[in-house]
């Protein structure tokens, strides 16, 4: 049987929509993704979870 990685949740920049994968921390034995602090392109501290933005842009 083969090992299938896990994706790391990804956030997207509310401001200019960079993409980026979430900051990774290990809490009571299992991994939990966060979205930056800043945006490194524009400064921005706004993100939305990539499943979320796909969405809420498309309606």
């Amino acid at each position: 049987m083969s090992h299938t990685p896990e994706l790391p949740e990804r956030f997207v920049c509310d401001g200019c929509h960079a993409v980026y994968a979430g900051t990774v921390t290990r809490e009571g034995g299992s991994y939990h993704y966060s979205a930056p602090d800043e945006c490194a392109a524009c400064g921005t501290a706004e993100f939305v979870p990539f499943e979320q933005y796909v969405r809420r842009r498309t309606q």
